[in-house]
């Protein structure tokens, strides 16, 4: 890190916010953590970043078919929702943008942000700081009430038997939920 005299520093003018993850799939847990941080920081300032990286059971659904679920059963902005290949370093996001004048936020779940404390990282504590050439902040996205178990979701879309697949998933939530039933069409599985 690049040692920066308080009174040469740099004046940041804007805030980036990036809210990654797997997203497998992506659902309304992650949607409501998407509004509060909206809420928050503003919509344009707000990204999700994920990767296009596939299995068959920890990660069924391509960047497209994520995109697909943020975007139309979310509203999530197609602009907003970025493929990106360092969830912690989303260079595709962040090139953008000034990196002396510009501050970097990265949106994390509460047991992930203890993971991202060290030299670059460091807590966002609600002030306009440094630029993102020299420090990344890290804001701990409030969780919801009875959150959604995106790894029980994966489970049943990992299964070959769309059957059971469907009906392990229709356990996991409402059966009125149009949500699952629009996540099961784009997989394949309905």
């Amino acid at each position: 890190m690049i040692e920066i005299n308080e009174a040469d520093k740099p004046t940041v003018k804007k805030t980036i916010v990036v809210y990654s993850g797997r997203f497998q799939p992506f659902h309304r847990g992650h949607y409501a953590s998407y509004q509060k941080l909206v809420s928050k920081f503003g919509q344009n300032n707000v990204y999700v970043g994920t990767s296009n990286v596939t299995d068959s059971n920890k990660s069924p659904f391509s960047f497209k078919e994520k995109k697909e679920i943020a975007t139309k059963m979310f509203g999530i902005p197609s602009n907003r929702f970025v493929k990106i290949s360092n969830q912690y370093a989303p260079e595709e996001i962040l090139n953008k943008y000034d990196g002396k004048t510009t501050q970097y936020i990265a949106a994390v779940g509460g047991k992930d942000a203890d993971r991202l404390a060290g030299k670059y990282f460091k807590p966002y504590n609600g002030k306009a700081g440094y630029g993102y050439d020299e420090i990344g902040y890290v804001y701990a996205v409030p969780p919801e009430p009875n959150p959604i178990s995106g790894t029980d979701v994966r489970k049943g879309l990992g299964n070959k038997d769309k059957e059971a697949t469907y009906d392990r998933a229709m356990r996991q939530v409402s059966r009125e939920s149009k949500e699952l039933e629009a996540m099961l069409r784009i997989a394949g599985l309905r």
